[in-house]
C-alpha cells in the first residue's frame, strides 16, 4: 500500500482556498491544480508499505500524538515553490510553526517510525501544503512569471485547528489521487 500521514484539522483550509483553487485550474492549464479535499499538511510520507507496517504506523501515530490533547491552532505562512523562482515544479503554501510544536511533533513522529521499522525520509522536514504542480513542458519565461504572480493573490487564511493524525492509503492512477484515511490518533 502506498502510504503517508498527514495532520488532521478541525478548521481546515479547504474552504478558504476552494475559489483560489478553481480559478487557479481555470487561468492556469499548465498547472495540476490540487483539489480542495485533497488538500493536506504531510508529516511523513511512507511510500509502498505492507499491512503489517502500515499497522505499526499507527501505533507510532499513536503514540505521538498522546501528549498533544486536543491540539493546537496552526498558522499558516508565506506561499513559495520547490525547487525555485526561476524554475517552479511545485507551488505550496508554507507554515508559521514559530512555537516549534509541528516541529516537535515531526520529530516525535519520525522517532517512533524508525522505532516501528518503517522508512523516514532523511531530508529536512519542510512543512506545506502542496497547491498545484506544473506539467510537462515547463513554461515559458512569461508564463511562469504569471503563475508566480497569480501565487502572490492567495487570500488570507484564518488559523486552522490540528486536532490528529491520519494514516492515509493513496491510490494513483485517475484524474487526481485518492486518499483513504485507514487510522486516526487524536480528535476526530
Amino acid at each position: 500500500m502506498r502510504c503517508f500521514i498527514a495532520l488532521g484539522w478541525r478548521e481546515g483550509p479547504a474552504a478558504a482556498l476552494e475559489r483560489w483553487l478553481d480559478q487557479t485550474r481555470a487561468e492556469f492549464p499548465e498547472l495540476a491544480v490540487t483539489p480542495a479535499e485533497n488538500l493536506h499538511l504531510t508529516m511523513a510520507f511512507l511510500g509502498e508499505v505492507s499491512l503489517e507496517l502500515a499497522g505499526a504506523a499507527g501505533e507510532a501515530m499513536a503514540l505521538s500524538w498522546a501528549s498533544e490533547g486536543d491540539g493546537w491552532p496552526l498558522r499558516w505562512g508565506a506561499p513559495g515553490v520547490f525547487p525555485s523562482r526561476s524554475r517552479p515544479q511545485v507551488l505550496w503554501l508554507g507554515v508559521d510553526d514559530a512555537d516549534g510544536r509541528l516541529d516537535e511533533l515531526h520529530r516525535s513522529l519520525s522517532a517512533a517510525l524508525r522505532r516501528g521499522g518503517l522508512p523516514v525520509e532523511a531530508r529536512p522536514y519542510r512543512p506545506h501544503l502542496t497547491l498545484a504542480r506544473l506539467r510537462r513542458p515547463a513554461p515559458d519565461r512569461d508564463r511562469r512569471e504569471a503563475i508566480l504572480a497569480h501565487l502572490a493573490t492567495l487570500p488570507p487564511l484564518p488559523d486552522s485547528r490540528v486536532a490528529s493524525l491520519i494514516l492515509y492509503r493513496s491510490f494513483l492512477g485517475g484524474r487526481h489521487a485518492v486518499h483513504q484515511p485507514l487510522r486516526t490518533a487524536g480528535m476526530i
